[in-house]
């Protein structure tokens, strides 16, 4: 039994450190509202890229409004350079970006 707790152990501490990986290689560049005249719209451009791009298109996993009850979930391809941008709807304006493995 103590062997199976230790088994669980070391393999939940290696799947949050690959987790923690994972976000660093994405950064996003930009992130801002698309207004259209005087009325605010929860439409948002959200631009990003990988530190280490592999010369292959990546899916990028997006988490906008990640605090909220209810927090959106989107996914992206980047191109060949590593690069991303998409239009969301966001309330809070803020998100997390991922790499998925």
């Amino acid at each position: 039994m103590k062997l199976f707790f230790a088994a669980l152990f070391t393999a939940s501490v290696l799947l949050s450190s690959t987790a923690l990986a994972a976000t660093d290689t994405v950064k996003i560049t930009s992130f801002y509202y698309l207004e259209s005249g005087a009325a605010r719209t929860p439409a948002a451009e959200l631009c990003g890229s990988l530190n280490q791009p592999t010369g292959k298109p990546e899916m990028i996993k997006i988490t906008v409004d990640p605090k909220s009850k209810e927090p959106g979930m989107y996914n992206a391809w980047t191109g060949k350079d590593g690069k991303f941008c998409l239009v969301l709807a966001t309330y809070s304006g803020s998100a997390d970006a991922e790499l998925i493995e």
